[in-house]
């Protein structure tokens, strides 16, 4: 199975030696590394699909906030519900 995901407005060059630091994205999607502005690598990308999946899924959305920094708390600190 092959997967593509693709978001061309937040493309940009990829060095596998020095990895990435930039904060770009919708916060629902962000893997934590982007949210604490770590240096991450493609790996992110699999956290964004295991969101859209569970989405897909379930029909809703594994992390909730009333804004992008509550949300982004959330991300960061609260295990996801499969309930």
């Amino acid at each position: 199975m092959e997967i593509k995901i693709s978001d061309f407005g937040f493309s940009c060059f990829f060095d596998p030696k020095k990895g990435l630091d930039l904060v770009l994205g919708s916060p629902l999607y962000m893997a934590p590394e982007i949210i604490e502005a770590k240096v991450y690598n493609e790996k992110v990308d699999i956290w964004s699909i295991g969101i859209i999946t569970f989405v897909l899924l379930s029909g809703k959305k594994p992390f909730n906030g009333f804004n992008k920094s509550e949300l982004k708390q959330n991300i960061l600190s609260k295990p996801i519900d499969f309930k």
